[in-house]
């Protein structure tokens, strides 16, 4: 993470952007669409659809985080709300931005999940010419990647699918293209693989990354109660 701006400064003017809000009495994230519209840097404003802003609701002491395709590169922004003066504008200060490798482990938590990995065309099948799935629990994950265990050796030199199932009160699933960056064997029916996401909607990333904030923010609730001190 970086204290200067330069990730704001490279977002084009009137570009649409992703938010995830934090929201009052709740760790979920409310998912929106908007627009960054530039002031004076590191001030910027969010405009949105009527309807789509939840007010009400919104935990102003919480960050917000912003992510943007810039180019092909994803782009993300931490930002604290300054003030609502309507229902379809936020007006935000940045607090830090991230750099595509930051933004990757930013987002990186420990987290376990049901995940399936397969064959998804036909050259990719086994040596006998028949589809292979295999089972697994992921151990930790992010907007790009994850490491999941398996009970058996996946293949380890083809592309496959991955079907990961976020256990988010709506249950949701999420199917993609990734590779293997490297796998090792942790004893005779455990493997671990650490999987690249290759193709995934930019839905399904914002699924996944939602995903990881509300971790994160379990987390930090944990530690603030850890620190705290027992009454007497």
């Amino acid at each position: 993470m970086t204290e200067d701006h330069g990730n704001l400064q490279a977002i084009p003017d009137q570009k649409p952007v992703r938010i995830f809000l934090p929201i009052i009495d709740t760790v979920e994230r409310y998912r929106a669409s908007c627009v960054l519209e530039k002031t004076a840097s590191p001030a910027f404003k969010l405009l949105f659809k009527p309807g789509a802003l939840p007010v009400d609701s919104i935990d102003r002491a919480e960050a917000c985080y912003i992510t943007v395709d810039v180019g092909g590169v994803t782009t993300s922004i931490e930002a604290m709300i300054d003030d609502i003066p309507n229902d379809q504008t936020l007006n935000m200060v940045v607090e830090k931005s991230f750099s595509h490798d930051q933004l990757r482990e930013f987002f990186r938590v420990d987290a376990q999940t049901s995940v399936i990995s397969s064959s998804f065309l036909p050259e990719f099948y086994n040596e006998k010419g028949e589809p292979w799935s295999l089972q697994g629990k992921t151990i930790d994950i992010s907007g790009s990647g994850l490491l999941a265990s398996f009970n058996a050796k996946p293949p380890v030199d083809k592309q496959v699918k991955l079907q990961l199932t976020l256990p988010t009160p709506e249950q949701e699933t999420v199917t993609l293209l990734a590779h293997p960056v490297r796998a090792h064997q942790i004893s005779d029916d455990n493997y671990e693989v650490a999987y690249h996401f290759d193709d995934i909607s930019t839905e399904d990333r914002d699924k996944i990354i939602g995903w990881c904030l509300i971790i994160q923010r379990r987390l930090l609730r944990l530690k603030v109660q850890v620190k705290e001190p027992v009454s007497k």
